[in-house]
């Protein structure tokens, strides 16, 4: 049995979509057919129910697709240890990352091990945490990098770094010539934050919590859904913004942003990698023990 017509299966089931399928497996939709088809004859059963609606899988497909995969993970393990003892490795690896990692974190990183590493194909997902976890959840991506914990029972998160989230406005406003400031002082002006189910904002609540501001206090004026758009909100207006100190350095050198130093509030956060419980397949272990010995 051929695993390319294991591979069409477990493609189909994750789309429930021959088209789909055919798209992501680059061969033509009757090509999906075919091997799901032949499948279908060596087992004697049948393994999706076509219906209006489109495809689903049958008691007998849901059955056998814990087989599958664990044929195609048991494949993919034995090329990676005949790749090891060749030192050369070869297959894919799909992580997602929450904003503040994706764009400032990881591509020096993806970059270092991509040149070590020629024959794995890198995929990247910016998207906030919460959505980092769904896609985790869904079997779409093999390993995220995020911003605080939710705690999700399905995943199993560690820390890989420390950041700060600074107080940050445009080099002209009236409060960036003082050496430190009272959060009186930035309550009077207007904040901007980043988008439900971010990362960064969640932190930022639980700190605003903890020395006695209520979201009542603050003239809300922006949710935005980057730390860029922060960026560039900043520096057209007199909003006050809480960043990743490792987004803003480019703008400090610059001299189009400050950070304001806040009296007695000091924001500092992990970041985590996450992963399903079990076994993490090979490519994406390699990948994390080449960012845990390679991150600062």
């Amino acid at each position: 049995m051929s695993d390319f017509r294991l591979k069409v299966f477990l493609e189909v089931k994750k789309h429930l979509n021959f088209s789909k399928a055919s798209e992501a497996l680059f061969i033509t939709q009757p090509a999906v057919s075919k091997h799901i088809k032949t499948l279908e004859d060596e087992l004697g059963v049948q393994l999706f129910e076509r219906t209006k609606q489109g495809v689903k899988l049958t008691l007998e497909g849901e059955k056998y697709s814990a087989f599958a995969e664990e044929i195609m993970n048991l494949y993919e393990e034995g090329k990676f240890v005949m790749n090891q003892v060749k030192n050369k490795y070869e297959g894919t690896l799909k992580i997602g990352a929450s904003t503040t990692i994706a764009q400032y974190i990881l591509p020096k990183i993806l970059a270092q091990f991509a040149s070590q590493h020629k024959g794995i194909e890198i995929t990247l997902f910016n998207n906030n945490t919460e959505e980092i976890e769904n896609l985790l959840i869904q079997k779409k991506i093999d390993l995220g990098f995020i911003e605080g914990i939710s705690g999700k029972s399905q995943l199993k998160y560690a820390e890989i770094g420390k950041d700060e989230l600074v107080c940050t406005v445009n080099a002209n406003h009236p409060l960036a010539k003082r050496n430190s400031c009272s959060v009186h002082d930035i309550l009077q002006f207007p904040w901007v934050f980043r988008e439900q189910g971010s990362g960064s904002l969640d932190i930022l609540n639980v700190y605003l919590k903890q020395i006695g501001i209520h979201r009542k206090d603050i003239q809300t004026e922006a949710y935005l859904g980057s730390t860029e758009s922060i960026k560039s909100y900043l520096k057209v207006s007199e909003c006050i913004g809480f960043v990743s100190v490792y987004s803003i350095t480019d703008e400090i050198l610059a001299g189009k942003l400050k950070i304001l130093d806040i009296d007695n509030l000091e924001m500092l956060r992990s970041f985590y990698s996450v992963e399903l419980h079990g076994s993490l397949k090979d490519i994406p272990k390699l990948f994390l023990n080449f960012l845990n010995n390679n991150i600062k």
